[in-house]
């Protein structure tokens, strides 16, 4: 997937991307502990979390950073 994503996914993508390895040892583990959402990535669940705990301020946020990163505003 990081190949295919061209120099986004060496730039973005590749400094933090897991091994497939550990995706599937997380998806392992959620079947065996009968639960639905899989984030095996640590940083992306913290986001899930925040996300739960403050779901304005996470969209807040969230809308910011697009903003700034298409160059329209701060």
């Amino acid at each position: 997937m990081l190949t295919r994503a061209g120099s986004a996914g060496e730039l973005v993508l590749a400094p933090s991307a897991i091994e497939p390895e550990a995706v599937a040892d997380a998806l392992f583990d959620a079947i065996e502990e009968d639960r639905f959402l899989v984030l095996p990535h640590p940083e992306v669940a913290g986001y899930y979390r925040a996300r739960a705990k403050d779901p304005d301020h996470w969209l807040g946020s969230m809308n910011h950073l697009q903003r700034k990163w298409e160059g329209t505003g701060t």
